[in-house]
């Protein structure tokens, strides 16, 4: 019995990954401008601690978008390096499976 891998249904999914990377991108840029900017929330934000809890989720948000962006991207990457591995062992194959199945 053979079975037949899909190689350009991986591509296809591997650009959806790639656009996730890209949302995830263009979300850190939106971002970007405000992160560590607690302090200018003024002397009172800075006194109770919201300044620096802000800075804190902000960082933390940067962090997170980065990674997911990274992620995404290795993601998009494994699946495309998947199919063009099938498609190589596919090309040279000394037997193709039809003639293999026929002769079983």
């Amino acid at each position: 019995m053979s079975f037949q891998v899909q190689s350009e249904t991986l591509r296809t999914h591997a650009t959806v990954w790639d656009g996730h990377a890209e949302d995830a991108a263009t979300a850190g840029t939106t971002i970007e401008p405000g992160v560590g900017k607690g302090a200018d929330f003024g002397y009172l934000a800075g006194l109770y601690g919201v300044a620096d809890h802000y800075d804190t989720w902000t960082t933390a948000m940067a962090t997170a978008l980065d990674d997911a962006e990274r992620c995404f991207r290795y993601i998009a990457a494994a699946l495309v390096s998947t199919a063009n591995h099938y498609d190589d062992t596919d090309a040279t194959v000394a037997t193709d499976m039809a003639t293999l199945d026929a002769m079983i």
